[in-house]
Parts: structure tokens; C-alpha cells; sequence
């Protein structure tokens, strides 16, 4: 199985970037308009010292001008798990819905060396039953819950200055130090980082408090569980009340009414060109049972607050899903669930042989759940249902996003009856070739839904 070493290259970065972020230390204090600035800007040679005394006198923003494209190559999907969660930043992962996974080759992580072939032997048999899954015609986006979070994830990612200082920080010093893959992978990109800002990373690790018990591992686990199989769950813990009131209460103090326009009508608002209003309404929900494969299709929500606990406690909790495409197929199913009940016998065994604590997250499968809870706008709330509700979305977070809505029009029916698919809101499908070829009836079957 291939040994390649994980890495993170900064691969693309700003023009300029020094000499936009010092001509932004100066435009707030400098007499003079923005270009003028920037040209004086050039003649001076004080601008990463100028950058560093602004940052370190608290003032951050102003390396947010700066930005960087990082390539993650043949991380630890974990490591994907990690990154993706820093909210402000663009990703673009190889999806495991579309791509044949079978060879991709997994990460070892820092294990006793009499623990490293059996390691290897036992992820090679998860990929095993995956290729053995896909020739049975289950569909890859369903074989691959059974590929072990160890499996190599490649994507791009762009982020600001700030952010990467942020992310970089968290894996040398913060929840991310934990795992060696992580710091690695910080220490490159520390590296690399400081060749366009050499000094502003210093002073970063005093901000991490020593004592950061939250997120220190475990010294042992308690007993595992043995797998179970368990359906995902959707429930709104809070939503906006009286939904209406605000939005046309706001809509009035938006300016968007004159004294000789009549009052917009909810449909107006929503789908107005500009709907701030609907950033006003706040919606937190809970879904449990979520398979970590399908928390990569949540989390891609940039503007939401969501909470995602460590891929670790999805090994604790030890549930998983079946999808239906396996449990209408004897031979399939029989093959999935066994993949479960071997991986939990294996980690127990590891354990007992002196698995580092570090190394039990690889042990999780795609397919093992974890409870999640989120909290969007309402704004956001439109677009996540635009995407999730389509029958092209994902079918386990399709369902998720279904209930999420049902639930929504029974609590406040006028305002959340206007979302759903782009078909059923707009009236056409964004999806071109690809599309379903069925927009007529999913119009009709949420115009139905209660």
C-alpha cells in the first residue's frame, strides 16, 4: 500500500502581498488616497517591521489582505477533517462520491514498530471490502463507508494570512499538536509561511493557554461498544419566533418600502435580490447519528456555527450506517457489516498492544456516526436547502435536510414553505446534464410537504 509522506505546499500567493498589507497598516493613519499610499508604500523599507508592530499590537486585519492557495497531498482524510472546520476558507476536495477510491493507499501514523505491519495489513483488508463492494455494483458513494479515516484525502485550499496564521498556530500549539501528522504538517507550513511574513508567527504560541485540557486525549478508552446500526435523527432545538413579524418588520427598516410601494409580500423578501432580512431569523438543530462522510457535506456551509466533535468519539460511539443500496444486497451487507465488526475487534486488540491514543482516529470508518449541532440564518438556511433538498445532493444528507424542513414549515409554514430545491423555488434546475430529469414532480412533492 503506498507510503507516500503526507505534505502541504503553499502552491499560489498574493501579488504584493508585504506591500498591500503595510499600505493597510498605513491608509487608517496616512493622509492621502488609497493608490497614493500605495506608491509611497513602495519606497519604503520598513514594511514588514510596520507589519509586525501593527500585528502585534493586536490589529490583525490587516494581513487579511494577503491570501494563499495551500495543495494537501495525500493527507490523512482526518487531516481534511481538521482543516476544513476553519470557517474562513475556500476548499475544494476529491470527492469520494465520484472517484474509485480502492488504491489510494492510507496514512501510518507514529505507532510501536511491532504494530506497523499488522496495522497495514488490517487497512488494507477496509480497502479490500470496498473494491469487493464496488464490484458487487453498490455505488462509491456508498462504499465507501467502509474506507478507514486513515484513507489518503488531496484537496486545495485558499485562505487569508490571518486564517493560515490561525490554522497553523492550532496545529503547533493548540488541539491539533496532539497528533503528529498535524504538527508536521504545521512545522512545513510554519516554514514555508515565514518566507512571505517572517516574524509575525513568534508570537503566536503565547496565545495558546498551557493548560488546554478540553482537547487532551484520553489516556485510555473506555470499553468500546460492540458496532450497532443506527438511522440519522434531525431536531430543531431553537428557531426565530413570530418569523414573519421580523422579516417584514425589517424589511420596512431596510429601506425597501416607500411611502407610495405597497408592503412586500413575504415571497418578495425572500427571494428579493438582496434578502438581508433573512440573515435576522436564527435556526439551531441537532442531527444525530451522522456519518462522518456526510458531516463533510454539512461542514461546507461556510456561514453557519457548527459544532463537530473529534473524529476519535466516533470510534467511541461505535455506530454506523447501512445504506439502502447495501441492505437490499445479502452478499453486499453481509460483507459491510462485517468491515464494522472486524475493525472494532482489531482496534481493541491495538489497543491492548500499546496504540498511541493519537493513532485511534484513524480507526474510524465513514460510515461511523457522530452527533452534530449547527446553527444557520435564515439566509443560509435557504441556501443549504437549495442545494440539499435537490436530488442530486448526497441521500443521507438529503434526508437530513428534508426532515430539517419539514419540521421548519410546521413551526413557521408562510415563510418556510418559499424554500426548498432550486427547481421547486426558481422554477428551473441549475444542474444542466446532470440533473434528474424529474423537476416536475419534485415541485410538486414540496409543494406537498407539510
Amino acid at each position: 500500500m503506498n507510503q507516500v509522506s503526507p505534505s502541504a505546499s503553499i502552491i499560489a500567493a498574493s501579488t504584493n502581498g508585504e506591500l498591500v498589507c503595510a499600505s493597510a497598516g498605513r491608509i487608517s493613519t496616512t493622509q492621502g488616497t488609497s493608490l497614493e499610499i500605495l506608491e509611497r508604500s513602495k519606497l519604503k523599507e520598513n514594511n514588514a517591521a510596520l507589519i509586525e508592530k501593527v500585528v502585534a499590537s493586536g490589529h490583525q486585519s490587516l494581513i487579511e489582505h494577503a491570501f494563499f492557495t495551500i495543495a494537501f497531498d495525500s493527507v490523512s482524510v482526518c487531516t481534511e477533517e481538521f482543516v476544513i472546520e476553519f470557517r474562513l476558507a475556500s476548499f475544494t476536495v476529491q470527492s469520494r462520491r465520484y472517484v474509485d477510491f480502492t488504491n489510494v493507499g492510507c496514512y501510518t501514523p507514529e505507532l510501536p514498530d511491532d504494530l506497523i505491519e499488522p496495522y497495514r495489513k488490517h487497512m488494507t483488508g477496509l480497502f479490500d471490502t470496498y473494491a469487493k463492494l464496488l464490484a458487487l455494483d453498490i455505488p462509491k458513494e456508498d462504499a465507501r463507508f467502509v474506507l478507514p479515516y486513515s484513507f489518503r484525502s488531496n484537496f486545495y485550499c485558499t485562505m487569508n494570512a490571518r486564517e493560515l496564521m490561525h490554522m497553523i498556530s492550532s496545529m503547533l500549539w493548540g488541539r491539533g499538536s496532539r497528533f503528529p501528522e498535524l504538527k508536521s504538517l504545521g512545522e512545513s507550513l510554519r516554514t514555508q509561511f515565514e518566507q512571505y511574513f517572517p516574524n509575525l508567527l513568534n508570537r503566536m504560541e503565547s496565545r495558546f493557554h498551557a493548560d488546554q485540557t478540553r482537547y487532551a486525549l484520553p489516556e485510555s478508552l473506555p470499553d468500546l461498544p460492540m458496532p450497532s446500526c443506527r438511522e440519522a435523527s434531525v431536531a430543531v432545538l431553537s428557531t426565530t419566533e413570530d418569523a414573519v413579524s421580523v422579516l417584514n418588520a425589517s424589511a420596512s427598516a431596510n429601506g425597501m418600502l416607500t411611502a407610495d410601494t405597497e408592503s412586500l409580500s413575504l415571497r418578495e423578501i425572500v427571494h428579493g435580490e438582496r434578502p438581508r432580512e433573512l440573515e435576522l431569523l436564527h435556526t439551531t438543530f441537532r442531527i444525530e447519528n451522522l456519518s462522518l462522510a456526510a458531516v463533510t457535506h454539512l461542514v461546507r456551509h461556510r456561514i453557519q456555527s457548527v459544532l463537530v466533535p473529534q473524529v476519535m468519539q466516533a470510534v467511541q460511539k461505535n455506530t454506523y450506517l447501512l445504506p439502502p443500496t447495501i441492505a437490499q444486497n445479502p452478499e453486499a451487507q453481509a460483507l459491510y457489516e462485517a468491515a464494522f465488526t472486524e475493525n472494532s475487534t482489531a482496534l481493541r486488540e491495538f489497543l491492548k498492544n500499546g496504540l498511541p491514543m493519537s493513532a485511534v482516529q484513524y480507526f474510524a470508518l465513514a460510515g461511523n456516526q457522530l452527533d452534530v449541532i449547527c446553527s444557520m440564518n435564515g439566509r443560509e438556511l435557504k441556501h443549504f436547502f437549495a442545494l440539499r433538498t435537490c436530488r442530486r445532493a448526497q441521500w443521507e444528507i438529503r434526508a437530513a435536510a428534508v426532515s430539517l424542513l419539514k419540521q421548519l414549515r410546521r413551526h413557521t409554514p408562510d415563510v418556510y414553505r418559499l424554500m426548498g430545491p432550486s427547481c421547486y423555488v426558481t422554477g428551473k434546475c441549475p444542474e444542466g446534464r446532470l440533473s434528474c430529469g424529474q423537476a416536475d414532480l419534485v415541485r410538486r412533492e414540496f409543494e406537498e410537504t407539510e
